[in-house]
């Protein structure tokens, strides 16, 4: 009877010891997730890392993880990086319209304007999530703001194929939804410029200018 009690006991305490590790390691997950969204550079990549390697995550939380260390990855110009991460972002969940605007952005970054054009669309089709956040992270963006940088983006790629009426178009859609898009103002005169509306081009400049662009 004694050796049967001190068994039982044994596995009592390996199963609570069990507990405790899976709860450690969910608070830890946890942890990661957040430093993953909130904190920048390498200190976010590790996270971000630590985040998606753990299984913890599925479906647009997961693909979260891979888009923040995209975002982290791409300001430190890790390009081949940062597209890799926003596609397996797009892939694992097909409707994150942020997914495909950042990978618009890489792909307008290096001068792939078709790519950026069609994962632009998209986006804008889809529309933002309601998590959206600045690159510099922690501010969450409105509606209308975060589709303005999706048609400012959309717009660039555009006027870097020659299609001034398009570009135009949508760098109209970008400043009426937010007049304090500077690059869309920017680009919008650029347009214009090259359109021969030089009164209009050099305004928009001009506003640009005063945002800091």
């Amino acid at each position: 009877m004694v050796g049967s009690f001190g068994r039982h006991c044994a596995c009592l305490v390996a199963a609570g010891s069990l507990v405790l590790v899976g709860t450690f390691e969910s608070r830890a997950a946890a942890d990661d997730a957040n430093i993953c969204a909130r904190d920048s550079g390498e200190i976010a990549i590790a996270a971000c890392s630590r985040a998606i390697k753990s299984g913890r995550y599925k479906g647009h939380d997961l693909a979260r993880q891979y888009l923040n260390r995209g975002v982290e990855r791409r300001l430190k110009q890790d390009f081949e990086l940062a597209l890799a991460d926003y596609g397996e972002a797009a892939r694992i969940d097909n409707k994150y319209a942020d997914a495909f605007y950042n990978r618009c952005v890489i792909y307008n970054l290096r001068g792939d304007y078709d790519h950026a054009l069609a994962d632009c669309s998209l986006a804008i089709k889809l529309g933002p999530s309601p998590s959206a956040t600045a690159e510099s992270g922690g501010e969450r963006l409105g509606k209308d703001r975060t589709i303005s940088d999706y048609y400012s983006e959309r717009g660039f790629a555009y006027l870097k194929k020659d299609d001034y009426v398009r570009a135009v178009l949508d760098l109209d859609n970008a400043v009426r939804l937010n007049p304090r898009n500077g690059r869309a103002l920017k680009n919008r005169g650029l347009a214009y410029q090259a359109k021969g509306d030089t009164a209009r081009g050099d305004a928009d400049l001009e506003a640009a200018k005063q945002l800091g662009e």
